[in-house]
């Protein structure tokens, strides 16, 4: 048996990894937006929130002024009555 003993030269070559530093780069800055958005939204739902509570509130408030108005003009009538009624 012969035997062949030559040696060849091989050249690596080795393959750039999948995942660059760009890529990571560009997740990273999209996973960043979107978490902007994401806090973007809440704060306008936030806002939202605060100022249907706030329309809701100065609604309120106009009824209870009103009534009020609505009290004092009958405790108005009714001391005049009283007085009347005394004479």
């Amino acid at each position: 048996m012969k035997k062949n003993n030559t040696n060849n030269e091989c050249k690596l070559h080795t393959m750039p990894p999948t995942i660059t530093d760009n890529d990571i780069s560009a997740l990273f800055n999209g996973i960043l937006l979107v978490i902007k958005k994401k806090i973007e939204l809440e704060k306008r739902a936030e806002i939202l929130s605060i100022n249907m509570t706030n329309d809701r509130l100065i609604k309120q408030l106009k009824e209870k002024q009103a009534e009020c108005v609505r009290l004092k003009n009958e405790i108005i009538y009714l001391k005049s009555q009283l007085e009347q009624n005394n004479k």
